[in-house]
């Protein structure tokens, strides 16, 4: 059941506003150009290709098939420089600061819970630091939050529907993301003819790209991007899990070395070639992704172990490394400061989303649905901070009605007792 709304006041805005002006900003001042991560090289190539004329290229000249064109496009609409990208992406986060406030604001009765939700979002450390690097996850964030609000409306289905594809078009992780949201839109009860023409206009973008990847490498996909991944990150991960060495780190790489070896000789005896890697990554990834999928069928309790680790990884993990560089503080007590943070949030977010269940049970199932996706789906060896990014609004928002539920609950028992 929908909660009674109430205005927005100027003052929290303005105080959202300059909170999130400062933080990403000072962020920003202090970073001293380091705006690039190892991925953003594979973003810059198909941009800076798109804008000589030789189309979309990968670093190697190959039709790039692993990134798909959402991000790349973005970066050569600003001629591929990094500046006025890092610039946008900082106003896209206060943007999206505001919008929380808005959101939330309007939804709830609750001055309190817009604020909370709002600020923990503008202070995010994950956020601010991949805000100011050449990736795709601000871009991203912001969509996804689009479709989240919008699709909580339950009006402009076609809207939500082609923006669910742009998200693929940004990061493929968001392929199936289209499922659960059809499933939301039947216990809301749309009808099948509304629920049908979602779905069609959903896949369109996605399915485009992938006609376009056929028809420039012959391999119907919409990214390789995931394929490469199961060997590299899930199989690899899994051998590495089994290994129980004290250096995670240095398993993986060691079984990731073998893998894509083993992976290699497939692919050169199935297609009788010399060398593997001359090939383009469309062509390697279906062999890839078979023998990723034969590796983890005999180590199953290893992957399930990897997938809860990366489910921990990708929930609690912080970016306290990156702060701590540009920071005077002792490394130390940034740690434990930044470390401690999605703990905090995480606690109040598991206690709001049961709150919300008995008071607004849309939102909270769209929060439910949301960050379990997204956090399950990159639950793997490549489990990091960043990839808690683009949930990082909805848990905010079920951290503060968490704050705001156990605020009830302060209130409930002084008054019980006086």
């Amino acid at each position: 059941m929908r909660m009674s709304r109430s205005s927005p006041n100027r003052l929290d805005l303005a105080i959202v506003f300059a909170v999130a002006v400062i933080a990403n900003f000072t962020y920003f001042f202090f970073s001293s150009g380091d705006f690039y991560f190892p991925d953003s090289f594979t973003y810059l190539a198909p941009a800076r290709s798109f804008l000589s004329g030789a189309g979309f290229l990968d670093l190697f000249g190959h039709p790039d098939t692993v990134r798909t064109p959402g991000y790349p496009v973005l970066l050569a609409l600003f001629g591929a420089h990094p500046l006025p990208i890092i610039i946008l992406q900082h106003l896209g986060s206060v943007a999206l600061a505001v919008a929380i406030y808005l959101f939330v604001s309007s939804r709830t009765a609750s001055r309190l819970m817009a604020m909370v939700a709002s600020l923990l979002f503008a202070l995010d450390v994950s956020t601010i630091h991949n805000a100011n690097k050449i990736l795709s996850e601000t871009l991203f964030t912001v969509l996804l939050y689009g479709v989240f609000v919008l699709t909580l409306q339950k009006r402009r289905l076609a809207l939500i529907a082609l923006l669910a594809g742009a998200l693929v078009l940004v990061r493929p992780i968001a392929l199936f993301y289209f499922v659960p949201l059809a499933i939301v839109l039947a216990v809301w009860r749309l009808s099948m003819r509304q629920i049908t023409l979602f779905v069609a206009i959903a896949i369109a973008l996605p399915a485009g790209w992938a006609v376009r990847n056929r028809v420039r490498t012959g391999a119907f996909t919409v990214s390789s991007i995931g394929s490469m991944n199961l060997l590299a990150h899930r199989a690899a991960g899994a051998l590495a899990i089994e290994d129980e060495g004290d250096d995670f780190k240095k398993d993986l790489n060691d079984e990731q070395s073998g893998l894509q070896d083993d992976a290699d000789d497939i692919v050169q005896k199935a297609l009788h070639v010399e060398d593997a890697q001359d090939l383009p990554v469309a062509i390697r990834a279906p062999y890839y992704s078979s023998y990723a999928m034969r590796v983890i069928a005999q180590h199953p309790f290893a992957f399930v172990e990897l997938t809860i680790r990366g489910l921990l990884v990708n929930l609690f993990d912080s970016d306290w490394e990156a702060v701590a560089i540009e920071s005077s503080l002792s490394p130390e007590i940034i740690r434990l400061a930044v470390s401690a943070v999605p703990v905090i949030v995480f606690a109040f977010a598991t206690v709001g989303a049961i709150d919300l269940w008995r008071r607004d049970r849309a939102l909270a199932l769209m929060i439910a649905i949301t960050v379990v996706y997204f956090i399950g789906i990159s639950a793997g060896s490549e489990a990091e901070a960043r990839f808690r990014v683009p949930v990082v609004p909805q848990m905010a928002i079920a951290a503060a009605a968490g704050v705001e539920a156990v605020r009830r609950g302060i209130i409930s028992r002084a008054a019980a007792s006086s």
